[in-house]
């Protein structure tokens, strides 16, 4: 075949796993549908939680998640201006895609911050309900709390809610939690890394049940 029959060839392969990579083969965008889980969020907030994409770039994704019919998106007429985005079920069913991509990082090559990465301990709070063993989780819900050197009124606060056999990551205080998870972001890495190092954390209330929650992130053998 010659170079000019190969220009002229479609640049996508007609097979289901290269049409879904062509949708879903971006990092950021795999990102989005994680944040959208809990339910509509405003962009605004979604910005904040992505501070490694600039406006233009997010704006990008979500256009093309929309067209791909991944998302809705949602304008109100106020002041200030308020979009919210929301998972359709074509979007939610990647969840459970996610969930497996970090199963799969888990059995083989986790580890702590490496230089490149920055560090967001709240986006493995919103991962926790696709790991395995969080659907065996106890119904109910499990507070978590992201210290601040500056004190605790600007301590970030999620709530870990499990209802139905189904579990969510709320960001907000959680109401009569059955146990409660603290600590610095240095003291989350520790714990979250493969040290498994959590005795820089705050527990609280039900502790078998905070393990348990920690357990999401540790390291599994291939096959396990």
């Amino acid at each position: 075949m010659s170079a000019r029959d190969l220009a002229a060839k479609p640049r996508r392969q007609w097979a289901p796993d290269a049409r879904a990579l062509s949708v879903v083969g971006d990092r950021w965008l795999m990102v989005i549908v994680r944040d959208l889980a809990a339910g509509p969020l405003r962009l605004d907030e979604l910005r904040r939680w992505l501070p490694g994409v600039s406006a233009g770039a997010l704006e990008a994704r979500l256009v093309r998640m929309v067209d791909e019919g991944l998302i809705v998106r949602r304008r109100y007429r106020s002041l200030p201006p308020r979009v919210d985005l929301e998972l359709t079920e074509r979007g939610r069913e990647l969840l459970t895609v996610i969930g497996e991509l970090a199963r799969w990082e888990l059995r083989t090559h986790w580890s702590g911050p490496r230089e490149d990465e920055w560090v967001d301990v709240a986006a493995c709070f919103r991962l926790a309900p696709f790991l395995a063993g969080a659907s065996g989780l106890p119904d109910g819900e499990l507070a978590l709390r992201l210290d601040d050197p500056r004190g605790a009124a600007n301590a970030e606060r999620y709530a870990f809610v499990r209802a139905g056999g189904r579990a969510k990551i709320e960001h907000r205080a959680a109401h009569a939690p059955d146990a409660e998870i603290s600590g610095t972001e240095a003291a989350w890495v520790h714990a979250l890394s493969p040290a498994r190092d959590g005795g820089e954390l705050t527990v609280t209330g039900d502790r078998a049940l905070a393990q348990r929650f920690l357990d999401l992130f540790a390291v599994r053998a291939p096959g396990g």
